[in-house]
């Protein structure tokens, strides 16, 4: 019965919960399904943990108890990923494999970015890339919001031409029609 329970726990911690505790694999979606196997990876005992992309399909909250599940793994995990976020929460040692060799960095993600000159200058050009689609985003959410306060504006306008149409005309009401 402790076991049920701990199970449940585990499956609640994966947002499943009342009825989808219940449900077949074959209805989920595919990141119930991402979840579930997560949950599946995390009480079948291992020694060796193959990740080929797991942050697919998961929400911010799965991803973190991924990373969680991960860092309290006590076996070897062999994980393929961009999601460079995660690999910097989870990993101890990086193994480059470009043009048919194998380069080891024993070390973080930031070892490997540290030792590594073009993943470095790749990972820079990376967030200057974000920075600036940030500053068009702020940029196009100001423009949005000065077209809405104008057309709010031209409407106010209209709603007080119309409101003020049955009193005595002033020489400027053709303006407001």
């Amino acid at each position: 019965d402790a076991k049920i329970n701990d199970l449940k726990a585990l499956l609640g911690k994966m947002m499943f919960s009342g009825e989808a505790m219940n449900r077949k694999a074959g209805v989920l979606s595919g990141g119930e399904k991402a979840r579930l196997a997560m949950a599946k990876f995390m009480t079948t005992p291992a020694s060796l943990l193959v990740l080929d992309e797991p942050t697919n399909h998961l929400d911010i909250p799965s991803k973190e108890m991924l990373e969680q599940a991960c860092q309290n793994f006590e076996g070897a995990i062999v994980a393929v990923s961009h999601d460079r976020y995660f690999l910097k929460k989870i990993a101890t040692r990086v193994l480059e494999i470009k043009d048919g060799q194998f380069t080891n960095y024993d070390g973080d993600y930031k070892v490997f970015l540290e030792k590594n000159e073009e993943a470095a200058e790749k990972e820079g050009n990376r967030e200057q890339k974000l920075k600036e689609q940030e500053k068009k985003m702020i940029k196009s959410k100001s423009k949005i919001s000065k077209a809405e306060k104008k057309m709010a504006k031209k409407q106010k306008a209209k709603q007080f031409a119309s409101s003020q149409k049955g009193k005595k005309a002033s020489k400027n009401s053709k303006r407001w029609s």
